[in-house]
């Protein structure tokens, strides 16, 4: 993807106090040759959390006593203060990287979960969707446009959403034709009476290796999978018909109306009863 380098600095014109969601700023440099080192236990007025990704280069970043070398394709996310340290190494084509720096409290169940998944140093695809996010982001605001209020907080949540998914659902170029087919048959078949094993079958390959390829490409079993293709139905059924709960359990794949009931409340925390009645009295 091609891009200019350039930083950028976000004045907050948002009238919410406090808000939860905020940028402050952001970019894309390059170093080479020069002091570049900074102790995050030790930098009074730069708090929240800092995003940096590495787009050709390397770079050097440590953190609880381990140290990471950030080739291309790879980052960190550093929370403001802690003990971590992020500084150039001796790559003689130096470090070039784009950065996002932001705060809020709606940040932290997001940062604390890919911190949870990558240990705070992960890698992307350059044309991942978080990537391309931050890098269109910065075009447009080195060239002079502006962001209209609320405009950070909404781009914050949407890469964050982005990051997170990119995580627990890396996608490869395409994803393997097997689990391409086998996401196709369920979300074309979850209403008939289908298993992971009849999948599996279908597939030319054990339950057992079918599962395992299933939980690395999708970052989920594949019964949840389907259970989720299951309940998101049923739950527009509840909510624009009013048929009875056996109906909807077995149009939706489901084996009967108690078995619905006890996976919907499993998953929801309430009863489809529930559900319905809350949500339809709202709704109207």
């Amino acid at each position: 993807m091609k891009y200019e380098r350039g930083c950028f600095g976000i004045f907050n014109q948002d009238t919410i106090k406090e808000p939860p969601l905020v940028l402050l700023d952001g970019g894309i440099e390059h170093r080479c040759g020069e002091k570049y080192d900074f102790q995050n236990d030790k930098r009074p007025g730069y708090e929240g959390y800092l995003f940096q990704y590495t787009l050709e280069g390397e770079g050097c970043f440590e953190q609880n006593g381990n140290a990471y070398t950030l080739k291309q394709g790879k980052g960190f996310l550093a929370k403001m203060p802690e003990n971590s340290r992020y500084w150039l190494g001796d790559c003689e084509q130096g470090w070039e990287y784009l950065y996002l720096h932001f705060k809020g409290s709606a940040v932290f169940p997001f940062a604390e979960r890919i911190r949870e998944l990558s240990g705070g140093v992960f890698a992307l695809r350059q044309n991942s969707a978080p990537v391309r996010m931050i890098i269109e982001l910065q075009q447009r605001l080195v060239s002079g446009e502006r962001l209209a209020r609320y405009e950070g907080g909404e781009f914050l949540y949407c890469f964050l959403c982005a990051f997170l998914r990119e995580l627990e659902e890396p996608e490869s170029p395409g994803g393997s034709p097997m689990i391409k087919n086998a996401v196709r048959i369920m979300e074309e078949e979850f209403r008939q009476t289908i298993s992971v094993e009849s999948i599996a079958e279908r597939s030319g390959v054990s339950p057992e290796h079918f599962t395992r390829r299933f939980c690395n490409e999708m970052g989920m079993t594949p019964i949840k999978y389907l259970t989720g293709l299951k309940l998101q139905a049923a739950m527009n059924d509840l909510l624009n018909t009013d048929d009875n709960l056996e109906s909807i359990a077995l149009r939706n794949g489901f084996a009967n109306g108690n078995y619905f009931c006890k996976v919907f409340r499993k998953s929801v925390g309430q009863s489809p009863t529930q559900y319905r009645r809350q949500r339809r009295y709202f709704i109207k």
